[in-house]
């Protein structure tokens, strides 16, 4: 018997082939390389100047009273650091200053230096320096290298639909930017919040679903459930009592803090509704595409079906976003004696409105899809 042996592919070829093959891919991944590699390297873009620390000495100095913690007779080791700072933009490029600087164990009030760290610096002096100082850490390159990661694997996975939807981002905060501008400049902030909630639901949705009838069920799902929920929202603000603001986070007085927390509320749980509206009128779109004759009953059965199976996985995401950005705050005030029960009772209640608030807002989505799907993709279709 003769055994015909497959003759191997010269090794040339298969690089031509895998080049034309991944070709788009390979382009894209250079691409955004390049802009990772450029924000690891766009300090002289900055007027402000940057160095680069090359060396560090740390050595303990004493104790000081930790001001933070409840116990009046606790300390904590304090540290100096002395450091050598290369400049990388500016006049001073290339030149190398001694910075001194100072942390204390819990980090609350100043933070440790690294080598290899890049740093804002405060240069005194003309021709000749002084004095320096750091003004803080140089981390938006670390940023871009995430959207980069972020973007490549969207635009990889989703294709063209993955373009739109990062488009769409884009496009979001763009709004949301113009939507601080315009607070800043004295409009009103409910009405500013109540376009923004409308914009960015018929942008994202029309952006990356299509205009078309089921991008159109999911605006309206969307936006009549954010009104329904901020009503439940209100009226159990009228009849539960007066709010203490005055531990709600990073806010300054002299402000409308009623109207920035309900601002925030009203946004929070936007974008769950939107997947629940969504996923429930793309399924049933799907079912009166294969089967015109389905019966309203039916399908109204099968979207409780799928809201069933995605609304605790979706109401879990959300519990998740608002936790994660809780365990900061809580473990820096428990490490400083803080006790729990004190946490969620001083600092944690208007999370918590955030995240029951969105919750009720992705269980009332899917009844509000099903009956907005059946009307108008069901009963509208057959009127048509």
């Amino acid at each position: 018997m003769i055994m015909r042996l497959k003759k191997k592919m010269p090794y040339r070829e298969r690089i031509r082939r895998f080049y034309r093959r991944f070709r788009w891919q390979l382009w894209l991944l250079a691409a955004l390389a390049a802009a990772a590699i450029f924000a690891f390297h766009n300090e002289g873009l900055y007027d402000t100047p940057v160095g680069k620390i090359v060396k560090v000495d740390t050595q303990q100095s004493g104790t000081a009273t930790n001001y933070n913690s409840l116990s009046e007779n606790d300390s904590e080791p304090v540290y100096r650091q002395k450091m050598t700072v290369k400049i990388l933009n500016g006049r001073h490029k290339g030149k190398r200053v001694t910075v001194a600087g100072e942390y204390d164990y819990t980090g609350m009030d100043k933070e440790a230096y690294r080598r290899g760290d890049k740093v804002f610096l405060s240069l005194s002096g003309e021709d000749k320096i002084s004095s320096a100082s750091i003004k803080g850490v140089k981390r938006d390159q670390y940023a871009v290298l995430l959207a980069v990661i972020l973007a490549y694997l969207v635009i990889i996975l989703g294709k063209g639909r993955g373009i739109l939807s990062l488009c769409s981002i884009g496009m979001n905060i763009v709004i949301f930017l113009y939507g601080l501008a315009r607070y800043e400049a004295g409009d009103d902030l409910m009405g500013i919040c109540v376009a923004m909630i409308v914009a960015f639901t018929v942008l994202t949705l029309f952006l990356v679903n299509g205009v078309n009838c089921r991008s159109l069920v999911a605006i309206l799902s969307a936006l009549a459930t954010a009104a329904l929920t901020m009503e439940i929202f209100l009226l159990a603000m009228e009849y539960g009592g007066e709010i203490d603001y005055a531990a709600l986070d990073y806010v300054a007085g002299g402000q409308d803090l009623e109207s920035i927390f309900i601002a925030s509320v009203a946004i929070a749980g936007l974008g769950a509704v939107m997947d629940v509206a969504v996923s429930i009128a793309a399924a049933l779109n799907e079912l009166i595409l294969k089967d015109p004759g389905i019966s309203v009953k039916s399908l109204a059965r099968s979207g409780r079906e799928i809201g069933h199976d995605i609304m605790g996985t979706m109401i879990n995401v959300l519990l998740f976003t608002y936790i994660c950005g809780l365990i900061p705050l809580m473990i820096m005030k428990m490490k400083n004696e803080v006790s729990l029960l004190t946490i969620v009772r001083l600092q944690i209640p208007f999370e918590i409105s955030r995240f029951l608030i969105g919750g009720i807002g992705i269980v009332l989505a899917i009844p509000v899809s099903i009956a907005l799907s059946s009307i108008i993709l069901k009963i509208g279709r057959k009127k048509t």
